[in-house]
């Protein structure tokens, strides 16, 4: 690890989400969809997206706690001010892409929040369109934001909960062509496995070229 600092501040956004504030080493740069491996305690190091801006004095994640595997982000979730976590330096796993459609399955949509947060302070995100895929309301978080910054241009996706006013379903090639009427957009894919097959598989299905879906690196 590279560098080891000091939590600054660390919230629930949801209740199996954290936000967790960091401070940020005086050397460390990185662009918006940028990532770091960090590390707590005796676990196993694991990838995290900054959500925040580089021009930010702290870096900033958004993490999904999974208790049950009693691992890293168990071990995130437990942290308070002024415990120290360890970091290497940043890799870009997703950059920002005039006209993008972001396909986001549940925290999937961490390496996209800082990209459409610089997309919007340039003013390149009125032509974007992103999906977020979720179980249950629950689930959700920052929805307010999000709303704010793409309006009409941001659909929440429910998949489990059939109650829920926004509920469909697992996003299919029905729902793409419905939202997606230039399939020359690039399309931005991040989620679990299973949500990035299936929705590599779906965008080629309709039309779209393999070129134009943004896996991440």
């Amino acid at each position: 690890m590279k560098y080891t600092e000091k939590v600054k501040q660390i919230d629930w956004l949801a209740y199996n989400v954290v936000q967790l504030k960091v401070s940020k080493p005086a050397d460390f740069q990185y662009s918006a969809g940028d990532a770091v491996e960090i590390k707590v305690e005796d676990q196993e190091p694991g990838p995290f997206t900054m959500t925040n801006l580089p021009d930010e004095d702290h870096l900033e994640f958004v993490i999904r706690i999974y208790k049950d595997h009693q691992g890293k982000t168990e071990a995130i979730s437990k942290l308070k001010a002024g415990d120290q976590i360890s970091f290497t330096a940043p890799f870009n796993t997703f950059k920002p892409k005039k006209r993008a459609v972001f396909l986001a399955g549940g925290t999937g949509i961490t390496p996209f929040i800082a990209v459409i947060r610089a997309m919007q302070k340039a003013g390149e995100l009125d032509d974007c369109l992103l999906l977020f895929s979720n179980k249950t309301r629950k689930d959700l978080f920052m929805e307010d934001e999000l709303n704010e910054m793409l309006g009409q241009q941001y659909d929440n996706v429910i998949t489990q909960d059939k109650e829920d006013p926004d509920y469909y379903g697992n996003i299919d090639e029905d729902y793409l062509k419905k939202r997606i009427e230039d399939l020359t957009r690039p399309m931005l894919v991040c989620g679990p496995p299973a949500f990035n097959e299936a929705m590599e598989k779906a965008l080629k299905n309709i039309g779209v070229k393999e070129a134009l879906i943004d896996l991440g690196s």
